[in-house]
């Protein structure tokens, strides 16, 4: 299950590529290659398309980098396991199931509680096992606020038609201008949206102030 914070978490790809430690150039190539892909992909001139990695595909993009790098299996080795999953009715292999690696080959369980993989008939596979749970961990806290963003206001081209945010998010300095107006006091604004500091509402209310 999805809580509502990994459903709202969405990072660019400079920082997913830095989160799974590949370069830029590799995670250009494994979204080519159908590897992992970014939920959120738009092109906004010839030159420029903004790529966005939601929660669940930084969850198989860590799983991938975590084959590739923790026991070298090769891109083509990968592709050709994720292949057989597709063909057995898996959308998204890389974070529906549990991935275990034996030397350099890659083992996966099944919902049903079966291990399948490698090319040697009942090998034991358990030798070094993915943790989701430590994959999810490392997620959450990519995507928390830098704070040496608090109480900054700034333009992101291509962010709401370059319109002055919260900086580190996608808030609107109008929108806590909206809610100052409405009678809303700071806890009261900091409630609606958690993200938010006393710093920031107070910065907004400084820029909107001298608009």
């Amino acid at each position: 299950m999805v809580s509502a914070t990994e459903d709202l978490l969405a990072i660019p790809d400079k920082r997913a590529a830095k989160l799974a430690g590949i370069s830029m150039a590799q995670l250009r190539y494994w979204e080519f290659r159908g590897v992992v892909v970014p939920g959120i992909r738009r092109r906004l001139s010839v030159r420029r398309t903004i790529r966005l990695y939601e929660y669940q595909d930084l969850v198989e993009l860590l799983v991938a980098a975590t084959l590739r790098k923790g026991r070298n299996i090769t891109l083509q080795h990968m592709r050709q396991v994720m292949d057989h999953l597709r063909n057995q009715g898996y959308d998204a292999p890389l974070r529906q199931l549990r991935f275990a690696t034996h030397g350099k080959e890659i083992y996966f369980q099944h919902p049903d509680g079966t291990w399948e993989g490698g090319k040697v008939p009942n090998q034991t596979v358990l030798e070094w096992v993915i943790k989701l749970e430590l994959i999810r961990a490392s997620i959450l806290k990519a995507g928390e606020r830098d704070p040496d963003c608090h109480g900054k206001i700034v333009k992101v081209r291509g962010v709401h038609a370059s319109a002055p945010i919260v900086a580190g998010t996608r808030i609107r300095v109008s929108t806590v201008r909206n809610f100052i107006a409405a009678g809303y006091d700071t806890d009261a604004i900091i409630a609606e949206y958690p993200d938010l500091t006393a710093e920031d509402i107070e910065a907004a209310r400084r820029y909107a102030a001298a608009s």
